[in-house]
C-alpha cells in the first residue's frame, strides 16, 4: 500500500494480538498465525503485533520483529500491520522501528518513553517523536497510556507532537473521554486518534475520532466490528446497544484482569491465548468462569 493507502485505512477496528507462548515459554508461532488466520477478513481494518496486549515490555527485540514477519505473511492488503516499537531510548526506538518496516510493518505505533520521569518533559518528548518520525518510512502513531507507563503528557504536549512531520495519530488510552474530546479540539482535522478503551468507543467516534484498538475484538469481534458499521451508517440506536453489551467485556474481563483476562477470554472464544509470560499470572478457574459468564452476558440473544 502506498503511504496515504496506509494513512486512510487507520480506522476502523484495530485488534491488538496476544503472544501465545508454549510451554516452554517461548513464542508459539504456529498460534499465534491461526489466531491471526481467524481475525482475517472479518471487516477488521488490521491487527497491532506488539503492543500492550502483546506483552510486549516483555518480548525481547528479536521476537517482536519475528512476529511481524509472521503477521506479514498473514495479514494483507488493504488490513493494516500497526507494529509496536517504542523503548525507552531514542536510538533502539529508531533501530526497532527500521527494522520492523524492513520486515513489513505497514506503520508504528510508538509508546513515550517513561523510565526517567521527572526528565520526560514537553520539550524531551517531542524531540524524541520529532527523531523517530524523521527517520523511519513508515507513518507513526503516538501511543499514550499513562496508567501502565506512569507519565502524564499533557494537552499542550500531544498536540505540538500530533504536528510534527510523519506523526499521522494516536492511540489513546487513558479512558478518559473527555481528555479525548479535548485532544480533538486541538488537532489538525486528519490527525487519525483512536481510542484504546472500548468504554468509551461509540462516543469517541461521535467526538471525531476514527476507530480503536480494541483487545476485545480478540474475542467479540462482531461486537466491535457492528458498532463501528452501525456508527458509519447512522444506525444510533444499534450502535448504543452494541456499546452497552461491550461495556461487560471492559468491566469484568480487560479492566481488573488486564492481558491475562484478554489471553483467558480469548480461549474461552477458542483461539489461543495460553499462559502470559512471567512474571504475569493466569487467571484462577473461578475468575475465568467470570469471565466465560461476561462473554456470554455481552452475545446473549444475538445469533452470532
Amino acid at each position: 500500500m502506498t503511504r496515504s493507502e496506509i494513512i486512510q485505512n487507520l480506522e476502523g477496528v484495530i485488534c491488538p494480538v496476544v503472544t501465545p507462548f508454549n510451554k516452554r515459554g517461548d513464542v508459539d508461532e504456529g498460534r499465534f498465525r491461526e489466531n491471526l488466520s481467524r481475525l482475517s477478513g472479518i471487516g477488521l481494518a488490521g491487527v497491532l503485533v506488539a503492543g500492550s496486549t502483546g506483552e510486549a515490555p516483555y518480548l525481547t527485540e528479536s521476537e517482536r520483529l519475528r512476529l511481524v514477519e509472521l503477521a506479514r505473511d498473514v495479514v494483507k492488503a488493504p488490513e493494516i500491520l500497526l507494529v509496536g516499537t517504542g523503548l525507552e531510548s531514542t536510538s533502539s526506538t529508531l533501530k526497532l522501528s527500521r527494522e520492523s518496516v524492513a520486515r513489513g510493518a505497514d506503520a508504528l505505533m510508538v509508546l513515550t518513553p517513561s523510565y526517567f520521569k521527572p526528565q520526560m518533559n514537553s520539550a524531551v518528548l517531542v524531540a524524541h517523536y520529532r527523531a523517530v518520525a524523521a527517520g523511519v518510512k513508515r507513518p507513526v502513531l503516538f501511543y499514550y497510556i499513562p496508567q501502565y507507563t506512569g507519565l502524564q503528557v499533557d494537552l499542550d504536549t500531544i498536540v505540538k507532537i500530533s504536528r510534527l512531520p510523519n506523526i499521522v495519530g494516536l492511540k489513546e488510552s487513558s479512558g478518559s473521554l473527555e481528555f479525548v474530546q479535548a485532544i480533538l479540539k486541538k488537532v489538525r482535522k486528519d490527525f487519525r486518534v483512536l481510542v484504546g478503551a472500548v468504554s468509551i468507543f461509540y462516543d469517541a467516534l461521535c467526538s471525531g475520532a476514527v476507530g480503536g484498538v480494541l483487545g476485545q475484538a480478540h474475542f467479540a469481534p462482531s461486537l466491535c466490528v457492528g458498532l463501528y458499521e452501525a456508527y458509519l451508517h447512522d444506525r444510533d440506536k444499534e450502535a448504543r446497544e452494541l456499546q452497552q453489551r461491550l461495556l461487560p467485556l471492559a468491566q469484568k474481563v480487560a479492566a481488573p484482569y488486564g492481558v491475562p483476562g484478554i489471553k483467558a477470554a480469548l480461549d474461552i472464544f477458542g483461539g489461543h491465548g495460553g499462559t502470559p509470560r512471567l512474571p504475569l499470572q493466569p487467571v484462577s478457574a473461578k475468575i475465568e468462569k467470570q469471565i466465560a459468564a461476561a462473554i456470554r452476558e455481552a452475545h446473549a440473544g444475538l445469533t452470532v
